[in-house]
């Protein structure tokens, strides 16, 4: 008899149960808020990207990395001082506003920091190669053992050298030097980003270092390697 009385009661709860009205009004001012709020996130990315281009020769990626991140704190000041009501913003509202800001900061901060805008990579040294007496260009595949090391494979009176050298956008073309004992020697240009140089008398142990460096400042970058001769 109880159980029965139980379950009349719970149809008789289910029938006067009404759902809440739901407020078109309300829902559409929040809807609206939200994503104000989401614009103006994506707008405060691009002068924050900007403000972290101006820190990197000082404080690198990392520095530019910490001005994204502080923008998303800025975030909880900001958006009340242009009028977007943040006591409205739910979990998810949060993360879209977040997420929306942060991938658009790293996409114009990447931009930003590559050509045509900026260049704050070093020159990149690649593709060594030797020609022993005018012959065909071998390449200077180095050892581990003992450091950079290449082998002669004749006994040679001639050597030259050549790598290519490139950068971004500004290399200088004048910086580009080899040192094998003598002093630093301007490397010729050639076609293909190549810079040679050509050795007369090489001798049964050489050790060579070439430099390079761009018209923006950046830091010079090296590469230095041995060349012996070829042990019997």
């Amino acid at each position: 008899m109880a159980k029965k009385r139980k379950k009349q009661e719970e149809l008789k709860a289910e029938k006067d149960y009404k759902p809440p009205k739901f407020d078109k009004e309300e829902y559409m001012r929040t809807e609206v808020n939200v994503a104000k709020g989401t614009v103006y996130a994506a707008i405060m990315a691009i002068p924050m990207a900007a403000v972290a281009i101006f820190t990197l020769p000082v404080g690198g990626a990392g520095g530019g990395l910490l001005i994204g991140l502080a923008g998303i704190s800025l975030m909880w000041f900001l958006l009340p001082l242009l009028k977007v009501n943040i006591n409205e913003f739910k979990v998810t509202h949060w993360l879209g506003a977040i997420s929306t800001y942060f991938f658009l900061f790293l996409a114009i901060w990447v931009m930003l920091c590559n050509p045509p805008f900026n260049d704050f990579a070093s020159p990149a040294i690649t593709n060594l190669e030797v020609s022993w007496d005018g012959g065909e260009w071998e390449p200077i595949n180095v050892t581990d053992a003992g450091g950079k090391v290449f082998y002669m494979s004749v006994n040679a009176t001639n050597m030259s050298i050549r790598a290519i050298v490139t950068d971004n956008s500004d290399l200088d073309a004048s910086s580009v030097m080899i040192d094998y004992g003598a002093g630093p020697i301007q490397m010729t240009g050639a076609t293909d980003d190549y810079f040679t140089l050509e050795v007369p008398n090489p001798v049964e142990l050489m050790s060579l270092t070439i430099t390079a460096s761009d018209i923006k400042g950046n830091d010079p970058v090296s590469y230095t390697f041995s060349i012996a001769a070829q042990s019997s």
